[in-house]
């Protein structure tokens, strides 16, 4: 009985004696850690470790170390052990997504941060982490869906959590377009500019073309000439303004040095060719309007029916009807529901309205 006594008060000697080297260690860990000196912080965190096993705060202080001395691969496998440990702990999940980021494993992380979602319970939905976490699955999500609704719930419960980055302004302003929710293109674009002035060459542009949708053609000119003055060559911008306002039949001055700025930069591009020509046709200049339609269909890739039609209204303001009238089949048979362009050959001319 002596001898089982004995033994045991041994054991027990051992294992706090165990206990006590570990917690020393911890302390001497953490003590390195908070003075920066992570080589230090490292070797103590590997000896704990090779005693302490199952202890999930090691690794997770061991991946911290690993990671403040920029060793990102270590960092991740005891990030891992860690998350692995304690599968429950936002803390250890967090930084372990955190480091699947950095190394681009972008469906670990999601898979990571949505059981994280899925644990916790005890977090402030306000705390900048847990808005972060719910916004990168959000995202995440609504990127990989195809369904154009169910993506726009996404990006917008993404935004509703808090501060919304540049990129998912994007997103959910190119989503309210792909929408024809033109009024919230306006909306959300007008928000975004209001946070982040630096968006306005990418803004101004999609305000421009939203306004015009709408109606609102002053707001829309204004739009086009502040995207302008951030970006007096942005082709898009020089090519609707211009098209708009020909279409408008309103400032013809400005469509005219729009577009021939345009085509200087673009001499071969079929479609701000057409432009061009439109403009010269509604400023009724026909024998350069002709010039430029001919250059324009040349850009096989973009000779579509529009093309054609405009080039066969050309030909008929010059008088060459059998012309015209050609350039207006091919305009119907690339497009046989083309109503316009029918009317036009059955009539042998424009009809005026």
């Amino acid at each position: 009985m002596m001898r089982k006594l004995t033994y045991l008060i041994l054991l027990l000697g051992g294992f706090f004696s165990v206990a006590a080297q570990s917690e020393e260690l911890m302390v001497d860990g953490m003590r390195a850690y908070m003075k920066e000196d992570f080589g230090e912080a490292i070797l103590v965190f590997e000896k704990l470790a090779k005693v302490k096993s199952q202890e999930p705060a090691v690794f997770y202080y061991l991946a911290k170390s690993y990671l403040s001395d920029k060793q990102l691969t270590s960092a991740r496998s005891n990030a891992e052990k860690a998350h692995l440990l304690s599968p429950y702990s936002f803390d250890y999940g967090l930084l372990y997504g955190d480091l699947l980021l950095a190394n681009k494993e972008y469906k670990k992380a999601l898979e990571c941060f949505e059981k994280l979602l899925a644990y916790d319970d005890h977090r402030f939905d306000a705390e900048p982490d847990m808005i972060r976490v719910k916004q990168f699955v959000f995202l995440s999500k609504g990127d990989e869906t195809k369904d154009l609704a169910e993506k726009n719930t996404y990006y917008l419960q993404a935004a509703n959590l808090g501060p919304v980055q540049e990129e998912l302004w994007v997103r959910i302003i190119q989503l309210d377009w792909e929408l024809n929710r033109k009024e919230a293109v306006v909306e959300h674009a007008l928000e975004a500019l209001e946070n982040y002035p630096r968006m306005a060459p990418w803004v101004f542009p999609i305000l421009g073309d939203a306004y015009q949708a709408l109606g609102n053609h002053a707001a829309s000119d204004a739009a086009f000439d502040k995207a302008l003055a951030a970006n007096p060559k942005d082709d898009h911008v020089l090519n609707n303004y211009s098209y708009f306002l020909s279409i408008r039949k309103e400032k013809l001055a400005l469509a005219d040095s729009l577009s021939a700025r345009l085509v200087a930069d673009h001499p071969r591009n079929g479609t701000y060719l057409d432009t061009r020509a439109w403009v010269l046709f509604e400023l009724k200049r026909y024998p350069e309007a002709r010039v430029a339609m001919e250059a324009a269909l040349k850009d096989k890739e973009n000779a579509s029916a529009t093309l054609w039609e405009h080039y066969g209204d050309v030909l008929f303001r010059l008088k060459l009807v059998e012309k015209a009238i050609e350039a207006w089949k091919e305009a119907l048979r690339l497009d046989p529901a083309r109503e316009s362009v029918d009317k036009k050959i059955r009539m042998r001319q424009i009809p005026e309205n």
